[in-house]
């Protein structure tokens, strides 16, 4: 038995996993699916039988929208891109299109299909898995 099998909330572990800057994920054992965001049962089969792998960290760019226009902490993010991105392994989930400190997001380059990578961000004391353009697949 693992210690991921002893945590009572199973949200901790995709949490302790990006503090460790990994993207893990569960995969049901029956089915072999993957799914996002953590469970008790497989979303697919029902399945209690679910195991956290690492994941690729690659995505695409499902839909997205810029904001613009904001109030409080986010005003001085914006413009800022929220995207749905399809993981590599299937699921999709709710995040932001970043840049990083090399090379910072042009917004308006942000669109449907674009590939996307990976890049963990620590935000008020917490680490999100955030996305960035993939470079290397351009």
């Amino acid at each position: 038995m693992t210690a991921e099998q002893h945590v009572d909330d199973v949200r901790e572990i995709f949490w302790n996993a990006c503090r460790d800057g990994e993207l893990r994920l569960q995969r049901c054992c029956d089915c072999e699916k993957w799914q996002f965001y953590a469970r008790y049962l497989c979303r697919h089969c029902g399945s209690r039988d679910l195991e956290w792998a690492p994941a690729a960290g690659s995505a695409e760019v499902h839909t997205f929208s810029i904001v613009n226009r904001a109030e409080g902490i986010f005003a001085e993010l914006t413009p800022y891109a929220v995207a749905i991105v399809q993981l590599a392994e299937g699921p999709t989930m709710m995040t932001n299109i970043v840049g990083t400190d090399a090379a910072p997001l042009d917004v308006t380059q942000v669109r449907i299909g674009l590939a996307v990578r990976i890049h963990f961000v620590e935000r008020d004391g917490q680490v999100l898995p955030l996305f960035t353009p993939d470079k290397t697949s351009a």
